[in-house]
C-alpha cells in the first residue's frame, strides 16, 4: 500500500493530500536503484579485490604448483646438463683419444636446435621463464643425440681396434741391421741440403746402401707409385686407413703397384738415391688425417733380434 504524504496549509488550518506526479515517482525509483546497483558494485568489487573466490584460490594453487614444477625442471636440467658436460669432456678426452679419433667441437655438440622465435609463448607473466625452460630442455635432447652417435662411433673403432692396430704405421722402414743411422730428423732444418735454404723436414731420413729392402709399416693400400724428378724421386705413398698415410721417397725400385694390398713388414721396394738426394737414403713420411707427425712417434721399441723375426715371419707368410 503506497503510502500518502500531507502537507499542512495555514490558511485553512487543515492538511492538504499532496499528490506526486507519476514522472517524479518512476525518476525517484530509477534513482534508488541505481544508487543500490552503485552501491552493490562497489562492495562486489571490494569483495573480489580483498577476498579471493573459491575458484580463484583454486587456479591460485595451481599457478603455484606449476612455477614449483617449472623451478623443479630447470633444476634437474641443470643438473643434467653438468652431468652430461663431464661425459662429453671424457669422451673427447679419453675415448677417442684412445682410438685416436677426432674429438667433436662444442659447436656441433651444442648446435641444432631453433633460435628465439621458436620459444614464442605471448604476453604470459611466465614467458621468459618457459623459453629458458624449453631451450634448456632442447638443448639437452641435441646434445644427447651428438653424444650417443659419438658412443655409436666408439663402438665401432673398438670394434676396429684389431684392424686399427695392423694399420697404424708402427715398425721401422728399414730393418734395424741395414740402416747406418737416421741422417736427418723431423722439424726445422739449418739449411736444405741441395738448396741450401731453411725448410721444415716432414719426415726421417735412413741413410743405408742401395738396394737394401724397404719395408711397410703397416697394412694398407698402395695408393700411389711416381716418380718426381725435382723431390722424391721414386716414392711409394700407402692408405692405411683411418686417416694414415706413408710416404716412402728416392727409392732405388719399386716392387708394389697401385692398388696393390700391403701387409706389414712385407717389402715394397729398394733404398736408392733418386730424385733431389745428395746420397742413398729412405725418406720416410707419416701423415694423419692430412697433417705430417713426427714418424718417431709411431716406432715400437723393438730388439735388432725381434725385428729380425717379424721379417721372418711375415716373409713366410708372403711366401705362403
Amino acid at each position: 500500500m503506497a503510502k500518502t504524504k500531507f502537507r499542512y496549509n495555514p490558511q485553512t488550518l487543515t492538511f492538504d493530500t499532496v499528490r506526486v506526479p507519476l514522472k517524479r515517482r518512476i525518476g525517484r525509483f530509477l534513482l534508488g536503484m541505481s544508487l543500490a546497483s552503485g552501491v552493490f558494485v562497489g562492495l562486489g568489487y571490494a569483495f573480489t579485490s580483498f577476498i579471493d573466490t573459491p575458484g580463484v584460490m583454486a587456479l591460485k594453487r595451481e599457478n603455484a604448483d606449476l612455477l614449483l614444477r617449472y623451478d623443479l625442471i630447470r633444476r634437474q636440467s641443470g643438473e643434467l646438463s653438468e652431468l652430461l658436460h663431464h661425459i662429453e669432456r671424457r669422451d673427447n678426452q679419453l675415448y677417442r683419444v684412445i682410438f685416436e679419433s677426432d674429438s667433436i667441437p662444442a659447436s656441433i655438440r651444442r648446435g641444432g636446435y631453433g633460435g628465439h622465435e621458436q620459444y614464442n609463448f605471448g604476453p604470459s607473466a611466465h614467458a621468459e621463464m618457459l623459453r629458458q625452460t624449453s631451450e634448456q630442455i632442447d638443448e639437452l635432447a641435441w646434445r644427447a643425440y651428438i653424444q650417443s652417435r659419438s658412443f655409436d662411433d666408439v663402438v665401432e673403432l673398438a670394434k676396429n681396434k684389431v684392424l686399427l692396430n695392423e694399420c697404424i704405421p708402427a715398425i721401422h722402414p728399414i730393418s734395424v741391421k741395414d740402416f747406418s743411422r737416421i741422417s736427418d730428423f723431423f722439424g726445422w732444418r739449418k739449411k736444405h741440403p741441395v738448396t741450401g735454404v731453411v725448410a721444415f723436414h716432414h719426415g726421417l731420413d735412413f741413410a743405408g746402401k742401395i738396394g737394401t729392402p724397404i719395408y711397410a709399416t703397416g697394412d694398407g693400400v698402395v695408393e700411389s707409385t711416381s716418380y718426381s724428378f725435382g723431390g722424391y724421386g721414386n716414392q711409394v705413398v700407402i692408405d692405411h686407413g683411418f686417416g694414415y698415410k706413408t710416404r716412402y721417397a728416392h727409392l732405388h725400385k719399386i716392387n708394389v703397384e697401385p692398388g696393390q694390398r700391403v701387409k706389414r713388414a712385407e717389402a715394397i721396394g729398394q733404398l736408392g738415391n733418386s730424385g733431389r738426394s745428395t746420397g742413398p737414403h729412405l725418406h720416410y713420411e707419416v701423415m694423419v688425417r692430412g697433417k705430417h707427425v713426427n714418424p718417431l712417434n709411431y716406432f715400437n721399441n723393438m730388439s735388432e733380434e725381434e725385428y729380425e723375426q717379424m721379417l721372418q715371419n711375415a716373409s713366410s707368410q708372403f711366401l705362403d
